[in-house]
C-alpha cells in the first residue's frame, strides 16, 4: 500500500518532538490576538455612533468612557496574547532548529568520506546551519503571522458583511486577488525558478567559503584574480536569478496583490463603516 506523503510542514513539526503542542498552541493565539486587536476600532465605531446620535450634545453620551476603556482593554490583551503566542512559537522552532541540527551531524557522522570529496563544506554548512536557521524563522514568525492574517482577513469579512454587504464583497474579492497573485508569484512554473533562485544561493555560499577558507594560499601563490573570479560568477548568477525572479516575475503581481489588500485595510474605518450603516 502507497504511503501518503507528508507535507513539508508536518515534516518540519516532526523534529518538534514533544514541543509540537506549543506550535499549534501558538498558532491558534495568534489568531486570537488578531482578533482582539481588531476590536479596538469596532469600540471607536460605537463612541462615532453615540457622539454623532446626540450632536451637538456631547454629554448625553454616557458610554463613551466605557467604550474607550474596553478599547484599551482589548489592546492590552491583544498584546499580550500575541506575546504569548510568540513565546510558544519560538520556544517550538528552538527546539525544531536544535533537533534539525542534531540529526544532521549525526547522519553526516555516518556518510562515506567520499560524501564530503563531493560536496564541498560551505554546501554541507549552509544545508545544515543555514536551512535550519530559517527552519526556526519560518516556524516562530511567519507560520504565526499567516495563521493570524488569515483569521484577520476572515473576522474582516464578516465585519464587513455585518456592516455593509457591499464593503464585504469587495474585500471579499480583494482576498481571492490577492491569493491568486501569490500563486502566480510562487506556483506553476514560477516554481522552478524559486528553486533556481535556491540553487544558485547554495552555489554562491560555497563559492564564498571556499574563497575565505583559501585567501591564505592564495596570498602565497598570488592568485587573487583567478581565485575570485569563481566567487565574482556565483554572485552575477545569483544576482541575475534574483533581478529576474524579483524584477521581471513578481513586480506585477506583488503590485497588485498590495494595492488589492492595502486598499481593502485603508477602507476597513469606523467612520466609512458608520456612514455606510447610517440611514
Amino acid at each position: 500500500m502507497k504511503e501518503k506523503k507528508q507535507s513539508d510542514v508536518a515534516v518540519l513539526l516532526g523534529y518538534a518532538g514533544n514541543y509540537k503542542g506549543l506550535t499549534f498552541l501558538g498558532l491558534g493565539l495568534s489568531a486570537v490576538a488578531m482578533i482582539l486587536g481588531m476590536a479596538p476600532y469596532i469600540c471607536i465605531w460605537l463612541v462615532a455612533r453615540d457622539l454623532i446620535a446626540v450632536a451637538p450634545n456631547w454629554t448625553e453620551a454616557a458610554g463613551v468612557a466605557r467604550y474607550g476603556w474596553m478599547a484599551f482593554a482589548f489592546a492590552v490583551a491583544g498584546i499580550a496574547v500575541y506575546f504569548a503566542a510568540l513565546m510558544c512559537t519560538h520556544l517550538a522552532a528552538f527546539r525544531t532548529a536544535s533537533n534539525i541540527r542534531k540529526q544532521g551531524m549525526a547522519h553526516l557522522m555516518k556518510t562515506p568520506l567520499g560524501f564530503f570529496d563531493a560536496n564541498a563544506s560551505g554546501f554541507i554548512r549552509n544545508r545544515l546551519d543555514g536551512a535550519a536557521s530559517e527552519t526556526e524563522t519560518l516556524l516562530a514568525h511567519n507560520l504565526a503571522d499567516i495563521v493570524g492574517s488569515i483569521a484577520m482577513v476572515i473576522a474582516m469579512v464578516i465585519l464587513m458583511f455585518v456592516f455593509d454587504w457591499r464593503m464585504g464583497a469587495a474585500c471579499l474579492l480583494a482576498a481571492v486577488v490577492s491569493g491568486v497573485t501569490m500563486f502566480i508569484m510562487m506556483g506553476g512554473k514560477n516554481a522552478k525558478l524559486m528553486m533556481e533562485y535556491q540553487t544558485a544561493q547554495d552555489v554562491m555560499s560555497k563559492a564564498g567559503t571556499e574563497y575565505v577558507r583559501g585567501i591564505p594560499v592564495v596570498k602565497v601563490f598570488q592568485q587573487t584574480v583567478y581565485s575570485f573570479r569563481a566567487f565574482k560568477q556565483a554572485i552575477e548568477d545569483y544576482s541575475a536569478k534574483a533581478e529576474h525572479y524579483q524584477g521581471d516575475v513578481c513586480r506585477m503581481p506583488q503590485a497588485v496583490n498590495l494595492t488589492c489588500t492595502e486598499g481593502v485595510l485603508s477602507s476597513w474605518s469606523p467612520w466609512r463603516c458608520f456612514l455606510h450603516r447610517a440611514p
